[in-house]
């Protein structure tokens, strides 16, 4: 049996192209994960704005379901005796709708009042 001898012969580095099988590993770890860090993104994202949308879904019913046994009057269309403008009927009790305004005055809303 021959054996023939190698030669081994080194390039210089102006002569070496590629990339090493560890620097492309590092590489593909790197973008993966990135990857999956983008991928949670749009996952909790998707995820909000369904909440979101079931919390619109059930403010929106609500609403109508308000708006459905409420009864607003102001002062010309009261029946009976008693007529008091800015008052709401819901469910047979009384109120009387109030604006309540904040100490720096600029944030106001609603308040229901009952009226005995």
């Amino acid at each position: 049996m021959r054996f023939r001898t190698v030669e081994i012969v080194w390039l210089s580095t102006t002569e070496q192209t590629g990339f090493t099988l560890l620097e492309v590993l590092v590489a593909v770890l790197i973008l993966s994960m990135a990857y999956v860090a983008v991928l949670q993104n749009f996952s909790i994202s998707l995820k909000n704005i369904d909440k979101i949308g079931k919390t619109r879904q059930v403010v929106f019913e609500e609403l109508l379901t308000f708006s459905k046994d409420t009864k607003f009057t102001g002062a010309d269309q009261l029946e009976g005796d008693e007529k008091e403008e800015g008052t709401l009927f819901i469910e047979g009790v009384k109120y009387r709708v109030m604006a309540v305004k904040s100490d720096s005055g600029e944030l106001e809303t609603l308040k229901l009042q009952t009226i005995l």
